[in-house]
């Protein structure tokens, strides 16, 4: 019988790659954590300091995850959090993660594509993306989509995993990705093909200059990059004037 998890992960296919994020949400807080050396939870927390209406603000957390980012915002006690995700199980892990003291009138779900969101125009203070865009088959079109759904005056914040700056630093960790990541990701999760896809995800995501271009084709602008830890990660921060 042929082993799916060492299949290669098509990454224009949105189908499998919700199969994928299904498949290691039981495991997949543990594996960020672990694989980032607790620098996830770091780079998160600067995310979320960006955003300028994080108090009674009505925020949408775009490929939520198991949900880091929209605990993390809580802690300003927005208004609202919509916590989208077009993964079923990563949702259900979020749920299972919410608790009565844990203000849960202040958080809703919503399993959608984020490259078709089901909102109306012009409701969104922020939107938040974290670690998710680089898996969007079209990246443009679900910046369309963000820039749609914001209020004039709104921002948008992306955190993304990016190619680091330096060759020292590049060489660390292009071997630790390739080499190292994989395997501690099939020894936790049981599926390889996910975390060999994590690596190849990043060098195909452009580079800043030209994801910012992209950000403002959509729109945006007041578009700028910071980078985090040499480049491994970047804030990409959008408005909607």
């Amino acid at each position: 019988m042929e082993d799916k998890s060492k299949q290669t992960i098509n990454t224009r296919n949105p189908i499998n790659i919700r199969k994928m994020f299904d498949s290691i949400a039981p495991t997949y807080d543990l594996l960020n954590h672990l694989m980032s050396l607790g620098l996830d939870i770091r780079w998160r927390k600067k995310a979320v300091a960006c955003l300028p209406f994080k108090k009674n603000g009505t925020i949408l957390d775009i490929a939520t995850g198991s949900g880091d980012v929209a605990f993390e915002i809580l802690k300003y006690n927005p208004y609202r959090i919509v916590a989208a995700d077009f993964s079923i199980n990563m949702l259900d892990v979020l749920r299972e993660k919410i608790h009565s003291p844990i203000h849960p009138d202040s958080i809703t779900f919503t399993c959608c594509d984020a490259q078709s969101l089901p909102f109306q125009n012009n409701v969104f203070d922020a939107t938040l993306v974290a670690f998710g865009i680089r898996n969007f088959p079209d990246r443009l079109v679900s910046l369309r989509e963000m820039f749609r759904v914001l209020k004039p005056n709104g921002i948008s914040i992306i955190l993304e995993l990016t190619k680091p700056k330096g060759l020292i630093i590049s060489q660390i960790y292009s071997f630790y990705s390739r080499s190292i990541l994989p395997v501690l990701g099939k020894i936790i999760s049981r599926h390889k093909s996910a975390y060999s896809y994590l690596p190849e995800s990043i060098t195909i995501f452009p580079d800043n200059e030209e994801f910012l271009s992209m950000m403002e084709q959509a729109g945006f602008t007041d578009t700028n990059a910071t980078l985090l830890t040499f480049g491994t990660a970047t804030i990409f921060v959008g408005r909607k004037s």
